[in-house]
């Protein structure tokens, strides 16, 4: 079954929540976010009847993290201090606890680091199927992930999210 066969308008009923997500994450803005997935979505209905259906959110997911990049080059960073006061955090999942936290702290990641922790921790793929959906090699896909999941850390033993520091996840302040 190809794309073409899977109803696009029921695709996108269907997935814009899962790939909305995936975009806040990137650009830990709701509004950059919308814009990025609408254009992504624009790219793949021109290309829908040739995406495999069994493949359909990943191809998505791959069409979103090359807008992404290509809006990152065009947008300068925002400093920490803004960052904080800017992020939408809407709840999408309700379970996190510090995502507010989780998202500055990814905000601060290069993109291509920000992207390659996202599709290993938060979608679970493999290296091998991170490496497809960002264009890299496994190699890229284990040096951005490592470097990435440093800084994280980095960032959170320093409680450098804009806010006081608090407490490492599943562990009381003193």
């Amino acid at each position: 079954m190809r794309g073409g066969d899977l109803d696009f308008d029921g695709f996108v009923r269907e997935r814009y929540d899962q790939l909305l997500r995936y975009a806040v994450m990137l650009t830990g803005r709701r509004w950059d976010a919308e814009e990025i997935v609408q254009e992504a979505l624009l790219r793949c209905l021109r290309r829908w009847r040739r995406v495999p259906a069994d493949n359909a959110v990943a191809y998505a997911r791959k069409a979103i993290y090359h807008e992404f990049l290509r809006v990152a080059k065009r947008k300068p960073q925002v400093p920490l201090d803004e960052l904080t006061e800017q992020l939408d955090l809407e709840d999408f999942s309700g379970a996190v606890v510090d995502r507010d936290h989780v998202l500055i702290m990814l905000q601060q990641l290069p993109p291509r680091q920000r992207a390659a922790v996202l599709a290993r921790v938060v979608h679970d793929l493999s290296e091998a199927q991170a490496a497809v959906e960002l264009d890299c090699s496994v190699g890229t896909v284990k040096s951005l992930t490592s470097r990435g999941m440093a800084r994280v850390r980095q960032l959170w033993g320093q409680g450098q999210w804009g806010q006081e520091q608090a407490a490492a996840p599943g562990r009381r302040g003193s």
